[in-house]
Parts: structure tokens; sequence; C-alpha cells
């Protein structure tokens, strides 16, 4: 098993409910293994001049790095902000049994 090819990806979304659409559909689609999702969080941030500070969900999904740019896609064609906070975060380190859980389930064909 290489190591390397393993990446979280991280990104905020408006609420709940877009969090569970993206989550669902990257599912189904055999781009990521797993989602968590994290309601509620606070995000303080600067947007066209002006301090905002908004409640946000935070989506942190697991997959193979092969499958970033097509889960972007969907994450961009599915997200409701004008700029979207997208993060792939590679994986040096990690539970090799998870890790093969990870590839085996986004490999599977439907």
């Amino acid at each position: 098993m290489i190591i390397d090819k393993f990446c979280f990806v991280y990104l905020t979304v408006e609420n709940f409910e877009q969090a569970e659409l993206i989550a669902e559909l990257a599912i189904k689609k055999k781009l990521v293994a797993c989602a968590n999702i994290f309601p509620e969080s606070h995000s303080m941030f600067e947007w066209k001049g002006e301090v905002k500070l908004e409640k946000e969900t935070v989506l942190l999904l697991k997959t193979l790095v092969d499958k970033y740019d097509l889960l972007e896609k969907l994450i961009i064609k599915n997200h409701v902000y004008e700029t979207p906070c997208i993060l792939k975060i590679d994986v040096s380190k990690g539970h090799k049994d998870f890790l093969k859980w990870v590839e085996t389930s986004v490999s599977l064909s439907d």
C-alpha cells in the first residue's frame, strides 16, 4: 500500500443540509469513503472589505489523491459559495486497516 495516495478534503459549507448533499453525492459516486460533518462552526473572515462572523458547517472527506480532481468538480457544482474553501490535505501516515478500507471503498464498482 502506497501511503502518499491518500488525502483528506476539508471544506466549509453554508449549513448541514448542504454538507449532507455533497457528502452523499460523493459517497454514491465512489469519490470518497467517508465524510465527517461538523455542524455550526464559526468562521471569521474579511469579505469585500467587511469583517464577517458566520456560522458554517465543516465537512472532512476521506479519499484517494487520484479522486481529488473529480471530487473538487462535484463540490464546486453543488456549492453555494462564490469562493468555496476546498483544501486537499495529503496523508503521510495512517492506520493501515483504515487506509485499506478507504482504498477499497472508493475503488468498488457500482
